[in-house]
């Protein structure tokens, strides 16, 4: 939790931004773009749970995504290997 000063100074600038109620939809509309993309993100992670099985909670999959980047990653630069290697063996 943050400090009380921090608290205060963000419930001040909540009162000096707008209406409760702008504020709740800002806040609610922020909430489905992060489902939205989180759902995305679940779908293209293998393991997410986008497939209908068992489903990664929000934490767990944000771990996951980075692990299957950093996968894609070292394949790359396997292929990238390959490829010098067989323009090498070309000349």
């Amino acid at each position: 939790m943050p400090p009380a000063t921090a608290r205060s100074n963000h419930r001040a600038a909540c009162k000096n931004s707008g209406s409760n109620k702008e504020m709740r939809r800002r806040r609610m509309r922020r909430c489905v773009e992060v489902r939205r993309k989180m759902e995305a993100l679940r779908r293209l992670v293998p393991g997410g749970g986008g497939g209908g099985g068992e489903d990664a909670g929000g934490e767990e999959l944000l771990f996951r995504a980075a692990d299957y980047i950093a996968r894609l990653q070292v394949q790359v630069k396997v292929m990238q290997l390959m490829v010098d290697v067989l323009e090498q063996t070309k000349d």
